[in-house]
C-alpha cells in the first residue's frame, strides 16, 4: 500500500514493484549526478545486483520510491550492514530526490522510510542483538542538499574519506611479490577464503562490520565487486596473504566518457604486513587494468586509516580527487 504524504508536495511513497523500478532508481541517480557532483553512475542491472547481494534483504520491502502524478521523483533504501564491537548494530541507508522536487518534504519522508526499512531488515538478522544501534549514510562533500537533510535529522559527520584517482596507468609499481609468496587466480571455490581473509584484515579499520560467511558469499557474485578474474590475490602455501579486489564498470565508463578501472578492497593480513605485498598487488592490478584498455584507476580510502593506506596510495601515484563524508547518529 502506498503511504500518502501529508507534506508540501503531492507525492506518494510505495515499495519496489516491477523490474522497471530499477531503471527508475538509475534514472533518479543520473538526474542528480550533476547537481550533487557525483563521480559515479550505476545501471539498472547494477542496482538490482547490488541490492540482491545483501544477505536477507527483500528489495520489495527495503526500497521505497516517491512518485508525483505517477512520475518517480526519488528513492531510498535501508538495510542492516552488520555489527561492530564499538558501535553495535549498523543500519545503513541512502537515497536521492531529483533536483526539481527537492525542498518539498520528499527527502524527509524517504529518509524516515529508509530508516524503518533498515530496522525491519535488522530484525530478521540471526544471532544476538547488540545493546546499541547507529544509523549511517555516506554523502559526497559536494552534495549540499544531502548534507542538510541529514544534519536537520540529527546526524553528524563521524569520519572523512577520500576518493582517489591515478590519472595514468603508466609506470605502475613493481608487481614482484616477496620470496615465498605468489599470486594465484581466484576461482568460485576459493573466493570465500579470499573474502574471509579480507574481512579479517579489515577488522583493524574504523567502524567496519564483522561479516559472517553468509554476508560475504554474495560479494563473489556481485556485478562489480564479483569480477573474480580482475582480483589480484597473494598466497603463501594455503594461506591468503593479501588482495586487491579490482573491477571495471563498463556502463559507468560509457556514460561518463572515460576508461576507469577500480583498485579496491586492498588488504594485507597482519603477519605479512610491511613486506611490500600491497604495493606489488596494486602494481598487478594497474597492469591488468591497462591491458583491458583502461587509462586511469580509482579507489576509496579512510582519511585516518591506521595502517598507513593513504600514504601508500599516494606513493604509488594516486591523488586525492574528492572528499566523502560518513554521517551517523544513534538510533
Amino acid at each position: 500500500m502506498a503511504t500518502v504524504m501529508q507534506a508540501a508536495a503531492p507525492a506518494s511513497i510505495r515499495g519496489l514493484g516491477p523490474d522497471a523500478d530499477y531503471e527508475t532508481i538509475a534514472g533518479v541517480m543520473e538526474a542528480s549526478r550533476v547537481r550533487d557532483g557525483l563521480d559515479f553512475a550505476r545501471s539498472a542491472d547494477q542496482v538490482r545486483g547490488s541490492l540482491s547481494s545483501i544477505e536477507g534483504f527483500d528489495p520489495t520491502d527495503g526500497v521505497r520510491l516517491a512518485e508525483v502524478d505517477g512520475e518517480a521523483v526519488g528513492y531510498a533504501y535501508g538495510f542492516c550492514d552488520g555489527d561492530n564491537l564499538t558501535f553495535g548494530r549498523i543500519l545503513y541507508h541512502t537515497g536521492r530526490v531529483v533536483p526539481a522536487w527537492r525542498g518539498r518534504g520528499i527527502g524527509r519522508a524517504l529518509l524516515a522510510e529508509a530508516q524503518a526499512a533498515a530496522q525491519r531488515h535488522a530484525a530478521r538478522r540471526p544471532g544476538p542483538v547488540p545493546e546499541t544501534t547507529i544509523l549511517r549514510s555516506f554523502v559526497d562533500e559536494t552534495d549540499g542538499d544531502g548534507r542538510r537533510l541529514l544534519e536537520h535529522a540529527g546526524y553528524a559527520i563521524a569520519r572523512y574519506g577520500f576518493s582517489m584517482v591515478r590519472p595514468t596507468l603508466a609506470d605502475p609499481p613493481s608487481p614482484e611479490l616477496p620470496p615465498g609468496i605468489e599470486a594465484r587466480p581466484t576461482t568460485p571455490e576459493t573466493a570465500l577464503q579470499v573474502l574471509r581473509a579480507m574481512n579479517e584484515a579489515m577488522a583493524d579499520h574504523w567502524g567496519l562490520a564483522d561479516y559472517s560467511d553468509d554476508d560475504l558469499r554474495p560479494w563473489a557474485t556481485h556485478p562489480l565487486m564479483g569480477q573474480l578474474d580482475a582480483w589480484q590475490v597473494a598466497w603463501e602455501g594455503g594461506e591468503v596473504v593479501g588482495g586487491v579486489l579490482g573491477f571495471i564498470n563498463e556502463e559507468e565508463n560509457q556514460l561518463l566518457g572515460r576508461a576507469r578501472g577500480y583498485t579496491e578492497c586492498i588488504f594485507t593480513r597482519r603477519p605479512w604486513r610491511g613486506r611490500g605485498v600491497a604495493t606489488a598487488l596494486i602494481g598487478r592490478n594497474l597492469r591488468l587494468l591497462a591491458e583491458r584498455g583502461m587509462t586511469e584507476a580509482a579507489l576509496g580510502v579512510d582519511a585516518e586509516n591506521p595502517t598507513g593506506a593513504l600514504a601508500l596510495y599516494e606513493r604509488v601515484g594516486f591523488v586525492r580527487h574528492r572528499t566523502d563524508l560518513l554521517y551517523q547518529r544513534p538510533l
